[in-house]
């Protein structure tokens, strides 16, 4: 199966709409799940349309696909691996389905497309010479997710840092990142006059994550554990390409890195939430375990693994879909 996968012709692309049907089916017959709103400025944001397979399952489901092959896109265009597969749509599809808090349509979707869309400007900016656009629309992103989620604001120094880690210094594009930062500072008075809303800063609320909520379900452990298992050996593959001598894809590798740790900040200052809040890091894991089944070079071994993997995040959720 991963063979087939790792070229991008019309039946590699077939076989991944059909893993996806697959992986995802159990899902759709899993039991309402609940998830723990995330407070914003205004209040809060949860789920749309729960308990609902035409309002919540289905358009989740087709959200997931699009980003799959979004991030599929964004992978190439970031080097990462030599030549074009569909083993990245593949891994994000199996991450966005190992927990059923996953797959429930909510405000955590929307933060998904924006993830993505940041990541995409931000991998423009590693390759572009005048900037000064794109560097204010990374303020403006950063400032939307600050007004979706106050804990994004832990993630603010981030923009910075990863602009400053694929860019030489120019005082004017971290200006244009800070006014974009600033403009969505704007929308949120706007929208607070314009609705006659209270602007809550005492929303603003940070705390530890309490990684206990994580063990409510021996299923969630297992399949948390396996993961956690194959993105250590993922970490170790990458030592190779952290010493790639390709300018483009060490750039790419840096943006990689700290959008990761960034995302690890800010769910460990994100107190009274769910597993929901995990699919902040859909992008990072889904590309550390991408390059691992890319750079295995055993042919047979690559094969056993993502099997397993497969395996048990499908016969999980199977078990998911009779509690």
């Amino acid at each position: 199966m991963l063979s087939y996968l790792k070229s991008l012709q019309p039946s590699s692309i077939i076989l991944f709409l059909c893993i996806f049907f697959i992986v995802k089916m159990p899902l759709l017959l899993v039991n309402t799940t609940e998830i723990v709103p995330i407070p914003n400025f205004w209040g809060s944001i949860g789920a749309f349309g729960q308990g609902s397979f035409i309002l919540n399952s289905f358009p989740l489901q087709i959200c997931l696909l699009a980003q799959a092959i979004w991030f599929n896109n964004l992978f190439h265009k970031a080097d990462f691996h030599e030549g074009s597969s569909m083993i990245p749509a593949l891994y994000f599809t199996l991450v966005t389905s190992l927990l059923p808090q996953f797959n429930v349509l909510s405000i955590y979707t929307i933060i998904t497309f924006i993830l993505l869309l940041l990541f995409q400007t931000y991998l423009t900016i590693s390759t572009q010479e005048n900037s000064r656009v794109e560097c204010f629309n990374v303020g403006m992103l950063g400032g939307v997710l600050c007004l979706l989620s106050v804990h994004f604001i832990a993630f603010i120094p981030f923009l910075f840092l990863i602009l400053l880690s694929i860019k030489s210094f120019r005082f004017n594009e971290y200006i244009l990142l800070l006014f974009g930062l600033l403009f969505s500072v704007y929308i949120a008075l706007s929208i607070s006059y314009l609705f006659d809303m209270f602007l809550n800063i005492s929303a603003v609320n940070f705390g530890i994550f309490d990684i206990q909520q994580l063990n409510d379900s021996l299923l969630d452990v297992i399949v948390l554990i396996v993961s956690a298992a194959y993105l250590f050996f993922s970490f170790i593959s990458m030592r190779g390409i952290l010493y790639s001598t390709g300018v483009k894809r060490k750039k790419n590798i840096r943006i990689l890195i700290y959008l990761f740790i960034g995302m690890l900040l800010v769910i460990t200052l994100s107190p009274s939430l769910d597993n929901s809040i995990l699919s902040l890091l859909f992008i990072p894991i889904s590309i550390f375990l991408s390059l691992l089944m890319l750079r295995i070079r055993k042919k047979r071994l690559g094969e056993i693994l993502n099997g397993i993997f497969i395996g048990i995040i499908f016969v999980v959720n199977i078990i998911r879909c009779f509690h």
